[in-house]
């Protein structure tokens, strides 16, 4: 038996979902899509502009040969609990075990059984890496892209997570680019409440819901309310795909995707530790899943988020104080007045208290 098929028979053993091989040659096909996102203004913070050595693959390993991609699928199939609570949403790939973990430690045995059979130079990659890991899985031929730029596969749609090893091992590489596509349907392009997705499969990062709950930065009060109910990460574009009618295997939730406002934004760090932190939504810390809840609650129509909001109303970080602020103005409550006035009376900081007072005029005049 050759290499190739041991690694694919060793992968079954280990449960991989799915595995597939492609050389590491320069990636030419995408150079084009990295200048003109630039051009754009459509990258974000948190992407590489190394643009070389997502093309080279040799600039990462001399003499690089092949890389070998895995996917591991999930589900999302939850229910939301209707009691009365005011919840918020993460989304489902952020709510069981850490899948950079899940996923490398099955890189890290495939690795190990690999250099077991051949000498050779390996080196693991999940989410974190100097290439693009869609451009991979697709020349591995494990899916294409898709308008809202997901790696779509046959057998699991787009809910799965990329991991692969670089080597300086030559593997044959497989044969099966798929031929299907989006065709003419638009659902992503249509339905993405922040309009990210354009027609043409690029997506504006700076928009994107899901980039903006891990944004550490200002968000305009517009994308503010864009943001809907999320907590961490979106789904939208995922959930009204054709292509994701189907039962992917179900993962043990380590956290509740529809948790209420009132349990994040009291959560104390030893809590944190043992719930958040295990899963992908944590990886930027409380302060920020606590923001996106205030804005959740700014954005939920409903006069009880102001119960929930007083609890906070003298919490000691300056940041999260003006969020509850422009929360309360987005309620447009008149009830909302007497809480600003009562954070005014003990608020030190002066731009906020400024803030307060445009809050106040603005739900004065919205109520009149």
């Amino acid at each position: 038996m050759d290499i190739k098929n041991k690694i694919i028979e060793y992968s079954r053993e280990i449960e991989i979902d799915s595995i597939g091989f492609c050389l590491a040659e320069p990636f030419y096909e995408i150079e084009d899509i990295l200048v003109n996102r630039e051009k754009s203004g459509f990258m974000c913070e948190l992407e590489s502009r190394e643009y070389e050595k997502k093309i080279y693959p040799s600039l990462t390993m001399e003499n690089a040969k092949s890389f070998i991609v895995i996917l591991e699928s999930y589900s999302d199939i939850s229910r939301k609990v209707n009691n009365g609570d005011i919840r918020g949403n993460i989304s489902m790939a952020a709510v069981s075990n850490d899948y950079h973990i899940t996923v490398m430690d099955k890189l890290k045995r495939l690795e190990e059984f690999l250099q077991s059979q051949v000498e050779c130079k390996t080196k693991c990659y999940v989410d974190i890496s100097p290439f693009s890991d869609r451009a991979i899985a697709k020349r591995a031929g494990l899916g294409f892209i898709g308008k809202n730029s997901m790696l779509i596969t046959n057998n699991y749609g787009s809910k799965v997570f990329i991991g692969y090893i670089l080597t300086d091992y030559y593997i044959e590489p497989d044969d099966n680019i798929m031929k299907i596509d989006c065709s003419n349907c638009n659902n992503c392009v249509k339905a993405c409440p922040t309009g990210a997705i354009n027609s043409n499969g690029q997506i504006d990062c700076n928009k994107c819901i899901s980039y903006l709950t891990q944004h550490r930065g200002d968000i305009s009060n517009d994308l503010k309310r864009k943001m809907g109910q999320q907590v961490y990460g979106c789904d939208v574009c995922q959930r009204v795909c054709p292509y994701n009618k189907v039962d992917n295997k179900e993962s043990i939730n380590i956290i509740d995707p529809y948790p209420t406002y009132d349990s994040i934004l009291g959560i104390s760090n030893k809590e944190f530790k043992k719930t958040y932190s295990l899963t992908a939504s944590g990886w930027r810390g409380k302060k920020l899943l606590q923001r996106n809840a205030i804005i959740g609650l700014g954005n939920s129509k409903n006069k009880k988020a102001l119960e929930i909001l007083e609890k906070y109303i003298y919490d000691i970080r300056d940041d999260i104080r003006k969020e509850i602020v422009i929360a309360i103005k987005t309620l447009s409550c008149i009830e909302g007045i007497e809480l600003l006035n009562k954070m005014k009376d003990k608020e030190k900081n002066n731009q906020i208290v400024i803030l307060i007072d445009k809050a106040i005029e603005e739900i004065t005049n919205s109520n009149i």
